[in-house]
């Protein structure tokens, strides 16, 4: 397993700036949402807002590293296999 685990720390992801800028936001929102401040209405709007941008970061990581997204994929996938 610590084989493994040294080839998975060698991947180098690649991160535009829209990705950062993406990440930066959901962290943002995820700090709002954790506040108690925010009335039922206010916190699923973030919340539909940050699932939205989940889905932007997770489709812009996909395009920019496929091969990366690809062997991360297959250790966890070969780490859930062990498991069962």
């Amino acid at each position: 397993m610590e084989e493994k685990l040294k080839d998975l720390k060698d991947v180098n992801f690649y991160f535009t700036d829209n990705m950062k800028q993406t990440l930066f936001d959901m962290l943002a929102i995820q700090k709002l949402l954790e506040s108690d401040d925010l009335n039922y209405k206010q916190q699923k709007e973030l919340e539909i807002e940050k699932n939205r941008l989940l889905d932007i970061f997770r489709t812009e990581l996909q395009e920019n590293n496929p091969i990366e997204v690809s062997i991360v994929r297959a250790f966890l996938q070969m780490k859930e296999d062990g498991e069962k």
